[in-house]
């Protein structure tokens, strides 16, 4: 059954790609997302943005060359002050919402081939923040990755290893080793992008040694025009341990998203989200409908001003499982230009999350977070 649901969910985007053709070209001042969809909560491009968030010098990206340009290399490095990491949830998996890292260090090499067509990518990144545990892994991520775009097509595929106690630079803490695995083929037909994923997780607990696998199939829809942009995005997942016996989760998801551009300096994005999950063993259903809003600013050149507020609401026949959330926060970023040390930006972030819960075992986390990171380029 599991299968089938796998196969229907990945083969919309292969049909579709067989039945459509090309309509009219984007054009060039279409809206886009600040925050993509991601097939696993941590994205490559929390990195990217990393990168370029603020101009790179020649001296933080350089080329190793043998006869024609063979592999580049990239080296980024942040440093924040912020609150104290160990105020984070601890035990949700897979991941759970944290400060960024108070140290970040990202390596990156590359290598491209016949004009884009294939490209290999070698990542190793280092987070250090204050009582992070590093008595079982060390707090790093690996990535190795082939991707590739030949006319409108673009594919890939991709391996992730987390150790314990990584954060990244998006907040998301690590408290268990975890590995990754994603394939993905998209294709441009100009009006909208149609893009299929096929994905694998798995994650060892340090205290139990319970190894948790989970299995992810996606189609999304990415339409342009003007102004405008939507992305609808269906996945079906399923979620076990490796223990004879024990319960698997399934889960359907259909999420709409919105970005409008009204004038040149702000883009205003809403979103909608419902979730369906289901025990295989008790078989108790579990609805979660959820709504935001994020609101994109840059008025100034070197100035960039976001604020999002979302809430969830949990529906289940297990009393134990009705949950609702709520969060806002709002972030200001502010290139500050470059200096002897290289160039500088600083970013004020401030949020608050606000959750119910009806178990009786553990307080929902709630609370106020702010933060100040300062990133320099150029070491």
């Amino acid at each position: 059954m599991i299968k089938k649901h796998y196969a229907w969910v990945f083969l919309i985007g292969l049909c579709a790609l067989a039945a459509c053709t090309p309509i009219a070209p984007v054009t060039s001042d279409s809206a886009e997302f600040s925050n993509p969809a991601s097939l696993f909560p941590y994205s490559d491009a929390d990195a990217e943005r990393l990168r370029k968030g603020i101009a790179q010098p020649a001296k933080s990206t350089f080329a190793l060359e043998l006869g024609p340009k063979l592999v580049e290399v990239k080296a980024t490095y942040t440093e924040q002050r912020g609150p104290d990491a160990a105020n984070s949830a601890g035990a949700k998996p897979p991941t759970s919402k944290t400060p960024q890292p108070d140290r970040y260090f990202d390596l990156l090499a590359s290598s491209s081939r016949f004009d884009g067509k294939l490209v290999g990518e070698s990542e190793l990144a280092y987070s250090g923040s204050p009582g992070a545990d590093l008595a079982h892994q060390l707090p790093a991520m690996s990535r190795l990755t082939l991707r590739g775009t030949w006319e409108s097509a673009n594919y890939g595929a991709s391996y992730r290893s987390f150790g314990s106690g990584f954060v990244s630079t998006a907040g998301l803490k690590f408290d268990n080793p975890r590995d990754e695995r994603e394939a993905w083929g998209e294709y441009d037909f100009k009006l909208f992008r149609l893009k299929s994923s096929l994905g694998e997780s798995s994650e060892r607990s340090l205290d139990t040694g319970q190894l948790s696998l989970t299995k992810t199939a996606a189609t999304s829809f990415k339409w342009n025009q003007g102004g405008w942009s939507a992305l609808f995005l269906s996945s079906y997942s399923s979620t076990g341990q490796n223990d004879v016996g024990s319960d698997k989760t399934t889960a359907f998801s259909n999420g709409l998203s919105i970005a409008y551009r009204p004038t040149s300096f702000l883009t205003i994005e809403p979103g909608l989200t419902l979730k369906e999950e289901w025990s295989a063993v008790t078989g108790l259903k579990t609805e979660t409908p959820s709504g935001g809003i994020a609101l994109v600013s840059n008025v100034f050149r070197d100035v960039s001003l976001t604020g999002r507020a979302s809430f969830a609401r949990g529906f289940s026949e297990d009393p134990l499982k009705e949950t609702s959330l709520m969060n806002t926060a709002a972030s200001l970023n502010w290139r500050l230009g470059r200096s002897f040390l290289g160039d500088q930006a600083l970013s004020f972030q401030f949020e608050y999350n606000h959750q119910l819960n009806a178990s009786p075992i553990a307080p929902p986390p709630s609370g106020f977070n702010g933060m100040i990171q300062w990133k320099l380029a150029g070491f």
